[in-house]
């Protein structure tokens, strides 16, 4: 183990992608070895010092800074194993918590296999990705983080630590789990609360039958520290194509959305190859275009929306063929194919992939200038909720007149919608805002968070949708894994109900 106390030198584990200013730490502790970690873990629980596990520092909410106590860092916990061939469908790969998305991704694909989450920041550790169930552009048709995760093992605060496989512990008709550690055995009983059943990343996995190794996804360093992951991995696509179409007015580009969707389904429910299966919808608004206009100037001046499509391929001789139902359904929107930018191949494809990108860039870029924590909702709808819900959201930043602007994974009724404040008073303005879009969205049946958590700067978000029985719920659970309430403080749940 690494010990690292001068503040100077540490500041670097002490910003993320947040915004967020004045974290601080004793000391960052680097394990270079998973013992290491069971060993360091007993001591901070005997002189009960909080404890942040920070991996790469990618998240934008608060999850991974510390505000007191140690930071444990798993950088150099960064080993890629040996891919396992199960069949000519399946493989599967061992990974220690700090490897990094984009080393993974790359060793995996260069023997002809994928890992498909696809969070934006690819330089994120898996062991992030884990912690707030991450998914990315292309979840419409992949899924998150979720499912792919075969195996995990974790280390608690007691020094203990298990091997979980899928399927092996899940919840009985109480939510009872018993499960085994190389120190006996734990028991916990899942919370009761409510969760929706969309995409979600908000709060302890609880929904019936609950697997374990469920339960440690999304939980934000807070149950245990996941050292180790075994990725579920599928055969890679040949080629990709896709494009941008830009439309005049937002519900056109809804519609297409809903085109592209109902195609899509039938297409995976009935095993149909030469037929649209769109990978990935993004849906970029008016001021998104605008944000990124002086990057690419030749957006049109009319959008008031475009959308982002992904297909990927797999048969060689089926390209042309997909190609064609793709400018099919686009003619009979009524869209002009002059105006539509196409990719023909993936290496084109990763120039769009940029431009995606490049918008959580800017955003950032605006938000260090001003110093003053970005406001940016990661909501979640049902289906036939979102064109509701983004009306209300424009309702809402007229009242506060700040920049924004809504992007994101429209496949899946889940977009970023983002309010840059120019000071403090403002930032008040945007939060309230933001929790009259949490509010609302509750009461669509959705969610607050869809794939970045909750951290430090939502829980006034995610109360809307538990409310304060919940959190006591949070914290007696926390409790069963983290006995010492040493892990993860202030992050899901406010620390002030650990103490109830």
């Amino acid at each position: 183990m690494i010990i690292k106390k001068d503040q100077s030198v540490i500041q670097n584990y002490l910003q993320d992608c947040s915004g967020v200013c004045g974290a601080n730490a004793d000391f960052v502790a680097i394990a270079e070895a998973e013992h290491d970690i069971s060993e360091f873990l007993v001591e901070m629980s005997k002189s009960d010092t909080s404890v942040t596990v920070a991996g790469a520092l990618t998240g934008n909410t608060a999850s991974g800074l510390a505000f007191g106590g140690a930071v444990l860092s798993l950088e150099k916990l960064n080993k890629i194993g040996k891919i396992d061939k199960i069949d000519d469908k399946n493989a599967v790969i061992a990974v220690q918590a700090g490897a990094r998305l984009n080393d993974i991704k790359l060793e995996v694909y260069k023997a002809g296999w994928m890992y498909p989450p696809d969070p934006t920041e690819s330089s994120s550790s898996i062991g992030g990705n884990i912690s707030t169930n991450a998914s990315g552009g292309r979840g419409f048709k992949f899924g998150s983080t979720r499912d792919y995760i075969k195996a995990l093992k974790v280390i608690f605060s007691d020094g203990s630590s298990c091997f979980v496989e899928r399927g092996e512990y899940c919840g009985n008709e109480n939510g009872k789990i018993i499960f085994d550690t190389d120190k006996g055995k734990k028991q916990i009983v899942l919370p009761k609360y409510h969760l929706p059943i969309i995409k979600n990343a908000a709060g302890y996995y609880n929904y019936p039958g609950a697997d374990l190794v469920d339960v440690f996804i999304g939980s934000e360093g807070t149950l245990g520290v996941i050292v180790e992951a075994v990725l579920k991995l599928i055969p890679r696509f040949t080629e990709v194509f896709g494009g941008i179409i830009f439309f005049k007015k937002r519900n056109d580009a809804y519609e297409f959305v809903n085109k592209v969707k109902d195609i899509s389904k039938k297409t995976r429910k009935q095993g149909l190859k030469d037929s649209i299966n769109a990978m990935s919808l993004e849906y970029f608004d008016e001021n998104t275009l605008h944000l990124i206009s002086s990057d690419y100037p030749t957006i049109p001046r009319y959008a008031e929306a475009a959308i982002m499509f992904e297909q990927d391929v797999y048969e060689d001789n089926n390209q042309d063929i997909l190609m064609e139902k793709w400018i099919e359904i686009i003619e009979n929107c009524g869209i002009n194919l002059e105006t539509v930018w196409f990719a023909s191949n993936l290496i084109e494809q990763e120039h769009f992939r940029v431009f995606r990108h490049k918008i959580p860039e800017r955003v950032n870029e605006m938000v260090k200038k001003t110093g003053i924590a970005k406001v940016g909702t990661d909501f979640a709808v049902p289906e036939g909720c979102l064109s509701n819900i983004v009306d209300f959201c424009d309702k809402e930043f007229k009242k506060v007149g700040a920049f924004n602007l809504t992007f994101g994974h429209i496949g899946e009724n889940h977009l970023h919608a983002n309010i840059v404040a120019v000071n403090d008073e403002e930032y008040k303005k945007c939060r309230q805002v933001y929790a009259n879009i949490a509010q609302k969205v509750v009461e669509l049946g959705g969610t607050v968070s869809a794939e970045h958590g909750i951290g430090k700067l939502r829980h006034v978000f995610l109360k809307k949708m538990i409310g304060e029985e919940g959190f006591k719920e949070m914290a007696k659970f926390k409790s069963m894994f983290d006995n010492y309430g040493i892990l993860g403080c202030d992050n899901i749940f406010p620390k002030k109900y650990s103490q109830l």
